[in-house]
C-alpha cells in the first residue's frame, strides 16, 4: 500500500503520460472509485469558473457554509506549497490517512486504464480524489474550482445545485480564445440545465454571452452589477460593505483585502440567497462570521512587513496595483517578483514598475520559470532598477534590506513563486 507521500509522486508522475480525452478519464476513474454524481444522499456541488477571483470566492463560499454548521468539502487548484492543499474538508488539508484511504484506489483505477491505452492526467487524478473523498467522508456540501475554462474541464462532469462565474479577463488564450467574449463562452459551459448561475459583474460583450448560455439551458440567471454595493469602506486589511441583492445585507465585513473581494464576496452573496431559496439554512450570523473569518493564502496576504499576492496575468496585476494605490501611496515599497514566460504579458511591465522602481527578481521553481537575468532585463530595459538574485531567500534578503525597517516588499508574481516564498518564510500551509 503507497503511504500519502507516493500517492502524491503518483499523481505527479502522470505529468509525463497523461492526455487530455474530455471528460472520459475522470468519469471512468469515478466510476472505478464507485463515486456516483448522482446520489440524492450525495454532497450538494456549488461549481465555480472565472479568470480571477474564483479560488476567494469558493474560500469564501466555503467558510460561509461551515459556520453554518455543514460539513463542507473544497477543492480547488493549484496548490501553494503541498499538495494537500488543494482538498480540504471542514477547512482542513486532506489528512494522511484519507490520502491512503482514498489515494490507493485511485492509482489503482489510474494503473488499470493505462494498461487499456488511456493515460489520465494530474488534474484528472485530483479530481476524482476530491470527490471521492467528499462523497466518502459524508460531506454536506462540496465547492468545486474549474481548474481552466469550464466547458472541457475536467471538473465539468459534476451536478451542481448552483453555478457561479466570477471575473473575466485574458488568460489561457491558447486554450480558451483571444477574446473576452470567447473566454466567458468557454467558461460558460458549466451553466447547466435548470441550474442557477450567478456571474460577477461583467462588461456588456462578457454579460451577453452568459445570458445567452443561461437562456440556452433554462438556467436562472443572477448577474450582478455594481448597483449591487451601497456602500463600502475598505482599509488594508479588509472592507466594510452594505450590498443589497435579493435583500439588504447591512455593513458586511470582508477579511480578505482589495476591493475586488468585495465584489468576489457580493458573489457569496447572491450563492447564499440561492442556496437559501433552496431551502438550505444558512443564518445571517453564519454569513457574517464566514466572509470574516475567510482565508486565502497568497492573495494580498501580510507576513510582517511582506506582502504576498499570485498575481500573475494583467488583470490581477491590476488589482494589485489598485491596492497599493489606494492603501500604500506614502510607503517605501520594493517589488520582490518572478513569472512564468508564458504568463509574462508585455502590459505586466509597465504594471509592475507602478508598483515599485527598485525590483528583485527571481526565478520560480518550475520548468516554466522565465529566468530571474532575463526579467531583470526586460524591466531595466524600461527605466525600473531591476536587479537579479540566485535563490528566493536571497532575493527576499535582498528586497528586504532594500525596503528598510519602514518600507514594505510587496512580492508579486506566480502562484509557484508565492508558494515557494511562504515556504521561505516558514508560512503554515495547513
Amino acid at each position: 500500500m503507497l503511504n500519502a507521500q507516493q500517492v502524491i509522486d503518483a499523481i505527479h508522475g502522470s505529468y509525463q503520460t497523461g492526455s487530455k480525452n474530455g471528460h472520459r478519464n475522470v468519469l471512468a476513474l469515478l466510476d472505478a472509485l464507485g463515486v456516483d454524481m448522482a446520489r440524492p444522499d450525495g454532497p450538494k456541488v456549488i461549481h465555480v469558473a472565472g479568470t480571477n477571483g474564483k479560488g476567494s470566492t469558493c474560500a469564501m463560499l466555503a467558510a460561509v457554509l461551515k459556520a453554518a454548521g455543514y460539513r463542507v468539502g473544497l477543492y480547488t487548484s493549484p496548490f501553494l506549497q503541498h499538495y494537500q492543499e488543494r482538498i480540504r474538508i471542514g477547512g482542513v488539508p486532506l489528512t494522511d490517512d484519507l490520502m491512503v484511504k482514498y489515494g490507493n484506489p485511485l492509482v489503482e483505477a489510474a494503473k488499470t486504464m493505462e494498461a487499456q491505452g488511456d493515460f489520465v492526467t494530474p488534474f484528472e487524478m485530483g479530481t476524482a480524489l476530491a470527490l471521492a473523498a467528499f462523497e466518502g467522508e459524508k460531506c454536506d456540501f462540496a465547492v468545486i474550482e474549474v481548474g481552466m475554462g469550464g466547458r472541457l474541464d475536467p471538473t465539468n462532469i459534476v451536478r451542481p445545485v448552483a453555478c457561479a462565474i466570477t471575473a473575466i479577463g485574458l488568460d489561457h488564450m491558447g486554450y480558451l480564445g483571444d477574446t473576452l467574449e470567447q473566454i466567458a463562452g468557454e467558461k460558460a459551459g458549466i451553466i447547466k440545465e435548470n441550474v442557477p448561475v450567478v456571474c460577477y459583474p461583467a462588461e456588456s460583450g462578457v454579460r451577453q454571452v452568459f445570458a445567452d448560455a443561461a437562456a440556452r439551458q433554462k438556467a436562472p440567471l443572477v448577474q450582478l452589477d455594481e448597483s449591487g454595493i451601497l456602500r463600502a469602506e475598505g482599509d488594508a486589511h479588509g472592507s466594510t460593505v452594505t450590498y443589497r441583492l435579493g435583500r439588504l445585507w447591512p455593513d458586511m465585513r470582508i477579511g480578505l483585502p482589495g476591493q475586488y473581494q468585495q465584489r468576489n464576496a457580493m458573489t457569496v452573496l447572491a450563492l447564499v440567497e440561492t442556496l437559501t431559496a433552496q431551502g438550505h439554512a444558512i443564518p445571517e450570523e453564519a454569513v457574517r462570521r464566514g466572509l470574516a473569518e475567510a482565508v486565502w493564502p497568497a492573495r494580498l496576504e501580510w507576513a510582517g512587513n511582506v506582502l504576498i499576492d499570485g498575481a500573475h496575468n494583467p488583470q490581477g496585476v491590476d488589482a494589485l496595483v489598485q491596492y497599493v494605490d489606494n492603501y500604500l501611496p506614502d510607503r517605501r515599497r520594493v517589488l520582490l517578483t518572478g513569472v512564468l514566460s508564458d504568463k509574462l504579458q508585455p502590459e505586466m511591465l509597465a504594471q509592475m514598475m507602478h508598483i515599485a522602481r527598485e525590483i528583485v527578481t527571481v526565478t520560480p521553481d518550475t520548468p516554466r520559470a522565465m529566468p530571474a537575468a532575463e526579467y531583470a532585463a526586460h524591466l531595466n530595459a524600461l527605466g525600473a532598477r531591476a536587479v537579479p538574485a540566485d535563490t528566493l531567500a536571497e532575493g527576499l534578503a535582498m528586497a528586504q534590506e532594500l525596503a528598510g525597517p519602514d518600507g514594505v516588499v510587496i512580492a508579486a508574481g506566480s502562484l509557484y513563486f508565492a508558494g515557494g516564498l511562504r515556504s521561505v518564510m516558514n508560512l503554515p500551509w495547513k
